[in-house]
């Protein structure tokens, strides 16, 4: 490529910045993602693969961008640099670092045979796979601020304004029992120029999709170095979790002739339950009596998963090029520092990832190597050892970290006994259900790695039965094993490369062309039509608390964020969670759910609510909740709004009693803001 050409995305990337720093609203918001999206990360590829092509040093890039950029905003903000510097300064030095690296570079960049060519076929699937991310947020504002999106938020804003390590905005007073690299990432985009956290949320998905893809292309081309397989690869990897499922709905009525409730009765509630035009309809894409698993769900919700299956599918890329690259090809050495990142990122990022890929890793590895070994092959033996202590050194270095998030899921502190190691027939019938058909397609393409000694694909092969033995005897709180499913899918979507065109070439052969197209879009179409359609269209937003406000709510919120300690806990009724995005502000209990959702004391849990119930009773008794709030070592306040109360009126107490609590805010639309005088 001529010199200027290469310079291209250098200089696109470099005006999407610019336009990130002077344009106003959303368009600059989205434009200015590169700045921690992808510097940083293009920063460490010139380190990691030097001296590879632009594809697979963009991949790489954009694919570790945001574990390079919160690594290093934690330690300038660790150092006790304010949030926004840190931002600017991994920003700028990313791009600094990138470009100075891609100056002197222009003249080398050698392709080796695992890197994959550029293809007109990944790139369309690139494309639409990120624009079928986009339209649901773009279209439909509800599916911006949805499920775990809000609550991710609410952590975002406890980072931006309270720092590291984060408190529980849920649980005001306890450390966050859960993983904060993706707030923090998301966190440090906003503060680059005071982005919404949803807005930063929406375009990482669509930007990590992409790179999901990229990352897919080129791992199905190391694996095949083909273009046939590995364009089905991609294929499959976006189309095939679940294929097939849909016809296996009829199995739902099987609870109307077996269940607890039978007949037509069941059959007409069955029926009124299927919404296929919301976003409930994603419980209707798996197959009947399994987990919910699917493709798009967590690239089109605000949380970390989706950003832990990249780097899940990054560490697999890396084994793979390092598992089967020639011992005389330069630097190749350098892929077990991109699997270490990767692997540490894991944990950072979805700890329930990490130490699932890693151990499943490291066991492939093992098998790989007594294999080699039968086979009195040393070299290989030496290369999967090599591999496991790459991966064996990522979970070393982020194990202070989740040791420090996993401190409070002790049942003596949470009350919730688990027991991991319980066998079920639910995973199972997932795994065949949601996998089978890349099962399937795998197996032809698993025989020819055999045979042509595909030490990559064999890898994959070990890993995959591997990550299907462990999802089937793991069980995690609240039913997380079903994470699992597509990190079993995953392997076998691009092992199936080979199989996957001959999958159908032999349903058409035997069906004939009508049926076996027919057939074919309900496998494969149907499920992310549907899917896509019900987030377009749903209409939860017209009556959510996310998105609605009562009259006088959005005065109240500017006026909390105005006047109230950033430090501040509220007391609000029916644990609404809508308070830690628009006023900022912690709450003494944020959720309705129980202690196991992320890590929360029992007994401390109980307490509090006991306090809700009583301070928002019929009439509120003041001595031992004043106490309590008190106990809490933070400004208190108590919110009533005069829609929950029903007719009663407990805060009548606190104002015959102004000697704990005083009231600073009220409305005439029935809003009221009570103090605690500190003693």
């Amino acid at each position: 490529m001529r010199p200027v050409g290469r310079l291209l995305p250098l200089l696109i990337t470099f005006a999407l910045g610019l336009a990130g720093l002077l344009l106003p609203g959303p368009v600059g918001d989205v434009a200015a993602f590169v700045w921690l999206g992808v510097f940083p990360g293009m920063a460490l590829a010139r380190l990691l693969v030097p001296g590879s092509p632009a594809g697979t040093r963009w991949t790489v890039g954009v694919a570790l961008s945001p574990l390079a950029a919160s690594v290093a905003g934690w330690a300038i903000v660790h150092a006790g640099l304010p949030l926004q510097v840190a931002a600017r300064m991994v920003g700028i030095g990313g791009w600094i670092l990138f470009a100075s690296g891609e100056l002197v570079a222009l003249s080398s960049s050698r392709a080796a045979n695992d890197d994959a060519p550029r293809d007109a076929i990944a790139w369309a699937w690139l494309l639409g796979a990120a624009a079928f991310v986009a339209l649901p947020p773009l279209l439909n504002p509800w599916t911006r601020v949805r499920s775990d999106t809000w609550v991710h938020a609410g952590i975002v804003l406890e980072i931006a304004q309270r720092g590291i390590p984060p408190q529980d905005p849920r649980f005001a007073g306890l450390q966050l029992n859960y993983v904060w690299f993706y707030n923090l990432f998301i966190a440090l985009v906003d503060a680059l120029r005071g982005s919404s956290p949803f807005t930063s949320m929406a375009v990482a998905n669509v930007c990590w999709m992409a790179a999901h893809v990229a990352v897919g292309w080129q791992l199905a081309w190391s694996v095949w170095r083909e273009r046939g397989p590995a364009r089905a690869a991609v294929a499959l990897l976006l189309l095939g979790l679940n294929a097939g499922a849909l016809l296996l709905w009829p199995l739902w009525f099987v609870s109307a002739i077996h269940g607890q409730v039978t007949g037509l009765a069941e059959v007409r509630r069955m029926l009124s339950h299927v919404h296929f035009g919301t976003v409930d309809v994603i419980l209707q894409l798996s197959a009947p009596f399994a987990h919910m698993v699917n493709p798009w769900d967590k690239y089109t919700v605000g949380t970390a998963l989706g950003y832990a299956y990249l780097l899940g599918l990054v560490l697999l890329w890396a084994a793979v090029r390092w598992l089967g690259a020639d011992a005389s090809e330069r630097g190749t050495w350098r892929w077990l520092g991109v699997a270490l990142a990767a692997g540490c990122g894991t944990m950072l990022f979805h700890s329930v990832v990490g130490l699932s890929v890693i151990p499943v890793g490291l066991g492939a590895c093992a098998c790989l190597a007594l294999l080699a070994r039968a086979r009195g092959t040393g070299a290989l033996a030496q290369r999967s050892a090599w591999l496991a202590a790459a991966l064996a050194a990522g979970l070393l270095v982020s194990w202070p970290y989740f040791r420090s998030i996993s401190s409070g899921w002790s049942a003596a502190r949470s009350g919730v006994v688990h027991h991991y190691f319980r066998p079920g027939w639910q995973m199972p019938w997932t795994l065949l259900t949601a996998c089978g058909v890349a099962a399937a397609a795998a197996w032809p393409g698993l025989v020819r790695a055999w045979r042509e000694q595909r030490t990559g694909a064999l890898w994959l092969g070990l890993f995959a039965l591997g990550m299907t033995a462990f999802a089937c005897i793991v069980r995690l709180p609240q039913a997380n094993e079903h994470k699992f499913v597509w990190q079993v899918f995953a392997p076998l979507a691009v092992l199936g490369g080979p199989g996957f065109p001959a999958l159908l070439g032999s349903a058409r052969r035997r069906l004939g062309t009508p049926l076996a197209v027919a057939l074919g879009v309900v496998a494969f179409v149907a499920p992310s039509a549907l899917f896509l359609n019900a987030y377009v269209r749903d209409p939860a937003g017209r009556t959510s608390a996310e998105l609605e406000r009562q009259p006088g709510e959005r005065e109240l919120y500017a006026w909390i964020r105005g006047h109230t300690p950033v430090d501040a806990v509220f007391a609000d009724d029916r644990s609404r969670d809508v308070l830690l995005v628009e006023g900022g502000r912690r709450l003494l209990v944020g959720t309705p759910r129980a202690p196991d959702t992320a890590g929360f004391p029992a007994d401390q849990m109980a307490h509090r609510r006991a306090v809700l119930a009583d301070l928002y009773g019929p009439v509120a008794s003041l001595e031992s909740d004043a106490a309590f709030l008190d106990s809490l070592g933070a400004p208190a306040y108590v919110l009533y709004r005069d829609q929950d109360l029903a007719g009663h009126t407990p805060w009548r107490a606190l104002e015959a009693d102004s000697s704990r609590l005083e009231r600073v805010y009220a409305d005439s639309l029935g809003h009221r803001v009570y103090r605690l005088r500190r003693r």
